[in-house]
């Protein structure tokens, strides 16, 4: 068991030496600069925290020069993301400033995307940016008692714009704040008014849903732990299960919208287990000497639901994910045999204390893990350190909560090997 704690204790090292792919993150990109010209070379994926400036080496170079917001006109990645400068005034309250803003679609009405918050900019008007926003109200309904609505200033900025398209009245009072309706809204916008030829929806190549499926495999090792406040629990209280190593295995799949996000993924995974414990807790109460035997017999479906980020690499990418589970047990014998001495030298009485209902049917838990992918062609090969922490293993019907006469948890670490399509 040492060897496998050695084996993640060395897996993490080798994720947190990684040199900095994660924070360099650089694709094969472009810039504009404010003359028109293009570079060609590597950009950084990401702009710094406040969207003003990016990282650019040329093709060929290992020089990397910083450019900001008021240095270019725009960059981007061929059939990817496209950013554009813009000046954003804040509503007026503070003074404007140069940004780097998404474009989501270029036409006679251009959407982007800055922080999260929408932006509309029409041809008749350049570089004025209409902010797409909803805002709450308070009111007293009929009934006299203080509600809150919202107030769509978006649907009303979006009329103005596109009052010159009848069709659109209808689509406008239904679009709501998410890239996917509002990418389509423009779209539809700039085709009804005769501006497809000059329209570009960057991003269209990329999916906005897709699923990854794969299998997994893992060797776990989980204790077993339990604590009382209460004297029926006393057996338990003294124990000191065994901790034991056991393979299992499963499906898994990879949730995420590509258009959206490549990093991020949500992880579906279903994986099968079977472990026992054991343990002979001797104590002293009230002069009286307690000799036990209890067996736990488990086997479950583990169903884990996590969020997954993923940093960059080309080959060996970098992953950490949390999440929580649920085994669903099919199998939870408990099995205790008790021998009462009145004396260190009389003879035991044998008491059988098994509880077919002691162990609950379902245990749910938080888990934390990290990894990295191998990329094979189209296939990922991925390896994974995670950690689990299940919360009580025990019926809560069987057990008086209300004092916290028992806790129960188990804790295991793990090392998983998956090979995702």
């Amino acid at each position: 068991m040492k060897n496998l704690y050695k084996l993640i204790a060395l897996y993490f090292g080798v994720l947190l030496s990684v040199p900095a792919a994660a924070q360099s993150d650089y694709k094969p990109g472009y810039v504009v600069l404010p003359q028109g010209d293009t570079l060609q070379g590597q950009v950084s994926y990401r702009t710094d925290a406040l969207g003003k400036s990016i990282g650019f080496r040329r093709d060929g170079q290992s020089t990397t020069a910083s450019y900001t917001a008021n240095d270019l006109t725009g960059y981007g990645f061929p059939g990817d993301r496209n950013y554009r400068t813009r000046t954003l005034d804040h509503a007026d309250t503070l003074a404007a400033e140069h940004v780097f803003m998404e474009e989501l679609v270029r036409g006679p009405i251009s959407l982007f995307i800055y922080k999260n918050t929408f932006f509309v900019e029409k041809n008749d008007n350049p570089d004025k940016l209409h902010k797409l926003y909803i805002t709450k109200e308070t009111y007293v309904n009929t009934s006299g008692v203080t509600a809150q609505r919202d107030i769509n200033h978006h649907v009303r900025t979006l009329n103005i714009l596109m009052q010159d398209c009848f069709a659109m009245l209808s689509k406008v009072e239904r679009v709501k704040l998410a890239e996917k309706t509002l990418v389509n809204l423009v779209r539809d916008y700039n085709s009804c008014i005769g501006g497809v030829d000059e329209q570009i929806i960057f991003k269209e190549s990329k999916k906005w849903f897709a699923i990854r499926p794969g299998f997994v495999a893992a060797i776990s090792h989980t204790s077993l732990n339990f604590s009382a406040a209460d004297e029926r629990y006393l057996h338990l209280d003294h124990a000191e299960f065994n901790t034991n190593t056991y393979p299992t295995f499963g499906m898994a799949l990879l949730i995420n919208s590509p258009r959206i996000s490549e990093k991020a993924s949500i992880l579906v995974e279903g994986r099968y287990f079977s472990n026992s414990y054991q343990a002979d807790p001797s104590y002293v109460w009230y002069d009286s000497y307690y000799d036990n035997q209890i067996e736990i017999e488990l086997s479950a479906i583990k169903l884990t639901t996590a969020l997954r980020y993923n940093f960059a690499g080309k080959t060996i990418q970098p992953f950490v994910n949390a999440g929580s589970f649920f085994n669903f047990f099919n199998k939870r014998d408990y099995k205790h045999t008790q021998y009462y001495r009145s004396t260190q030298s009389s003879t035991p009485t044998e008491r059988n204390r098994d509880n077919t209902e002691f162990l609950s049917k379902m245990q749910q838990g938080l888990m934390l893990g990290a990894g990295s992918y191998l990329h094979l062609n189209k296939h990922r090969l991925s390896l994974e350190a995670r950690y689990e922490l299940g919360l009580d293993l025990h019926e809560h019907r069987a057990v008086n909560k209300i004092n916290t006469a028992l806790d129960s948890d188990t804790r295991s670490v793990s090392l998983l090997l998956g090979f995702y399509f």
